[in-house]
């Protein structure tokens, strides 16, 4: 019996070990021109082995106000793992849904339908760093970049492999993690 309520406990912290919460700052330019400031993203492990990056709440400021854009869920996505950081990508159009902030009375992002993303973005289990681009140009004559990054987090942006730059490397490194290699 009490191996049972042992294998109980360790599948109940297996199942919760890879829920991680990163604070950092957030940079969102549109067209070019844009602010930072401080947010947490949250990498959770799903019981299947695929990754959900969720940024909830989120907000952008507005000359000082917050202006709601809500939750942003990007799921199912694999992860390829190297020397303990882990990269997934994403490929995907999503719906932001509205956040549950009471001190924001209204919420942008579900008016906007079907949100295109590309993402990358590398964590462990105290740092992580993401890449993300939105190709609102056609319905907003927009184009959105966000980064993340956690401030413990080494390394340049793109740099998938970790090898501290930017080649074709990084390119076979994401087409693994899609092939799921």
């Amino acid at each position: 019996m009490k191996k049972i309520f042992t294998f109980i406990a360790a599948a109940a912290l297996a199942m919760t070990a890879f829920a991680t919460d990163y604070a950092g700052k957030i940079t969102v330019s549109v067209n070019g021109e844009g602010g930072t400031q401080e947010t947490t993203i949250n990498i959770d492990q799903n019981e299947d082995g695929t990754y959900c990056l969720s940024i909830n709440n989120f907000t952008l400021d507005n000359d000082g106000s917050p202006m709601g854009v809500g939750n942003i869920v990007l799921d199912n996505m694999k992860g390829y793992t190297i020397n303990g950081v882990t990269t997934i990508v994403a490929d995907q159009s999503i719906t932001v849904t509205e956040g549950d902030d009471p001190n924001i009375p209204f919420w942008l992002g579900p008016m906007l339908g079907e949100v295109p993303i590309i993402m990358a973005a590398q964590f462990d289990g105290t740092d992580a760093k993401a890449d993300i681009d939105i190709d609102m140009r056609e319905i907003m004559d927009q184009f959105i970049n966000v980064k993340f990054a956690t401030p413990g987090i080494e390394g340049v942006y793109g740099d998938v492999n970790g090898d501290g730059e930017v080649t074709a490397a990084d390119v076979t490194s994401v087409y693994n993690v899609i092939l799921g290699q």
